[in-house]
């Protein structure tokens, strides 16, 4: 299987659970804060946080916490917090690259995000654990046994409105809400300020397709980004249109090879990401009589984004998304 496979499949599934987020758990390990005595962790000056499974009560803001999805690795670091733990390291930093996402050195790396080390997250002692609310559904209960577990959907429409949503009930739990609304308000500003560069360089409304690129069984395979997708909510943002149509999956993609790329919408700017050692777009497709026939290759406006655009991650992500567009249409 291919690292970009690799990177997108969770649970044997791939793409369905890229990215999502966390568990479930409490101040007290095991409990919610509908069933813990006193019901609303707030009403005692402890912290209620809204996840995918229900409010999670915290006495105070955790200070150790151990992330098993990039996405919300990503979300602590933006807040200025650093996890104590990781999932793939390695997969993180090869995969989001945006400004001010890495992560420092000190940050243990406790296994891949399936089949994360329990004996290496128990030894941190972690007073919160972050984890996608589909890929750690079989240790769950282990994981709430070690210390309060927070779960986040990543998919739930709109997927910018719910990113921002959960990034803001994260913050919480490490007493951090007044930053992560600032963090939130910075992707509107740098939306808003794409649009009026596009605006001045007279690419106003300008139609775009995204794709991510990679090889799958030897072949060229491509997911299309829809309107539902994360990442093209973003660009809308600055003003530009999506010109790819096709069926979404529940992440908001179309996976289709190179014949389907004739569908995508004349006068359309394609966009695409791809990993260095593992691009289609300059390797395999390069000599194929169907993708140089496309319009927007031979018209010389098929665009590379930096590779470690992730299409798939929380606020830093998105705005190199913005970064790297601007930088894209040279604007």
């Amino acid at each position: 299987m291919q690292r970009m496979l690799r990177a997108l499949a969770t649970g044997g599934t791939v793409l369905a659970v890229v990215l999502a987020a966390a568990g479930c758990g409490s101040g007290t390990v095991g409990e919610t804060a509908d069933t813990k005595p006193g019901g609303d962790a707030s009403a005692k000056g402890g912290i209620t946080v809204e996840t995918a499974l229900g409010k999670v009560s915290l006495d105070k803001p955790a200070t150790k916490v151990v992330t098993l999805e990039w996405t919300y690795a990503e979300e602590l670091v933006a807040l200025g917090v650093t996890p104590a733990g990781n999932a793939d390291n390695k997969g993180y930093g090869t995969w989001i690259t945006a400004e001010g996402a890495a992560l420092p050195a000190q940050v243990t790396d406790v296994g891949n995000r399936n089949e994360p080390s329990l004996e290496k997250i128990k030894a941190l002692q972690p007073d919160l654990i972050v984890i996608d609310n589909e890929r750690s559904k079989a240790n769950l209960k282990q994981l709430q046994a070690i210390a309060p577990v927070l779960s986040f959907t990543y998919t739930t429409k709109p997927q910018l409105t719910t990113m921002k949503k959960n990034f803001t009930e994260l913050a919480k739990a490490v007493g951090k809400a007044e930053k992560a609304a600032e963090v939130n308000a910075r992707i509107d500003a740098k939306a808003a300020d794409l649009k009026g560069r596009l605006d001045k360089a007279g690419k106003s409304g300008l139609k775009y397709a995204l794709a991510q690129g990679f090889t799958a069984n030897g072949a060229a395979s491509v997911r299309m980004l829809t309107d539902d997708a994360i990442a093209p909510q973003v660009l809308n943002l600055a003003g530009l249109k999506n010109g790819w149509k096709g069926q979404a999956d529940a992440w908001g993609m179309t996976t289709v090879g190179v014949e389907g790329l004739t569908q995508v919408e004349k006068d359309a700017t394609f966009l695409y990401v791809a990993a260095d050692n593992d691009n289609p777009f300059t390797g395999a497709l390069a000599g194929n009589a169907v993708w140089k026939g496309l319009g927007f290759v031979k018209s010389d406006k098929a665009l590379a984004l930096d590779p470690g655009t992730w299409l798939f991650g929380g606020p830093l992500s998105a705005m190199h998304v913005l970064d790297e567009t601007g930088k894209a249409l040279k604007v």
